[in-house]
């Protein structure tokens, strides 16, 4: 019976995975980068083989990226990211709704003047 990963575990291969795509970095390249097979990479990103600190240090340096990096949850960062883009469209939203109870307040008051205008000439 094999050891299902931990979580962080999960966290970590899943952002060396992440991070080796979004620069467009072959698992062949980042196992020379970094002193391993690439066998070693790909088992190690299906969860077969969970890497050793030491390991996760010349990853992180292969990839460019601090090792906190690998341990941060991407997820939460994502929707972090999430939760402050829909404050900021609520106060934009909220701003909008000033401006638009502002313009048909006064546009209201240059009707009511120009209809009395109107009214008097009749």
């Amino acid at each position: 019976m094999e050891n299902e990963p931990s979580k962080l575990e999960k966290t970590v291969v899943d952002n060396i995975r992440r991070i080796r795509q979004e620069k467009g970095i072959s698992q062949l390249r980042l196992s020379i980068f970094c002193g391993t097979s690439a066998s070693y990479i790909g088992l190690m990103e299906t969860y077969k083989n969970i890497p050793k600190l030491s390991t996760i240090e010349r990853i992180a340096e292969a990839l460019n990226v601090s090792v906190i990096d690998l341990f941060n949850n991407y997820e939460e960062k994502d929707s972090n990211k999430k939760v402050a883009q829909s404050k900021d469209d609520k106060k934009e939203a909220e701003r909008k709704e000033k401006i638009r109870a502002r313009l048909k307040k006064e546009t209201l008051a240059k009707i009511g003047d120009n209809l009395d205008a109107i009214l008097q000439m009749i």
